[in-house]
């Protein structure tokens, strides 16, 4: 009986730690600019960098650009230090777009690396964002 209630505590303390992790990410909440550079291999010429804003919160660290007609569902996220990595599903009337990624917070700023796969087209992505400021309401 002992270990039983030993095995729940710890799963408990393991539980909550982990949600105390996360809220403990290096991050700024607030609107964001970010900014990617896209990599498609064998593409001839480089692409220009794109940019958007979006909120971002200490429950929803991951940079989505959000699109009408968009339904995404985060599959896998974790976060490690001020590191955030995620895979995330995305679908839309022109089909499914996959992505993994991490970004890597510094309080105002971050950094990171999103692969995309968009029906069959690999994309790699240098990504930083820049905090602007509160969220509009």
């Amino acid at each position: 009986m002992k270990i039983q209630t030993a095995v729940a505590s710890l799963s408990l303390l393991i539980l909550f730690s982990s949600i105390s992790v996360a809220s403990d990410v290096n991050m700024n909440p607030g609107l964001w600019k970010w900014t990617a550079v896209l990599d498609m291999p064998g593409m001839p010429m480089q692409l220009p960098p794109t940019s958007y804003t979006t909120c971002i919160t200490k429950a929803n660290f991951v940079p989505k650009d959000s699109k009408l007609g968009q339904t995404c569902e985060t599959i896998d996220l974790k976060t490690e230090g001020d590191r955030v990595s995620w895979s995330i599903t995305c679908t839309q009337q022109a089909g499914v777009t996959k992505s993994q990624g991490n970004i890597t917070y510094h309080g105002d700023t971050a950094e990171g690396v999103i692969q995309v796969s968009v029906e069959g087209m690999q994309m790699n992505s240098k990504t930083t964002g820049i905090r602007l400021g509160h969220c509009e309401k």
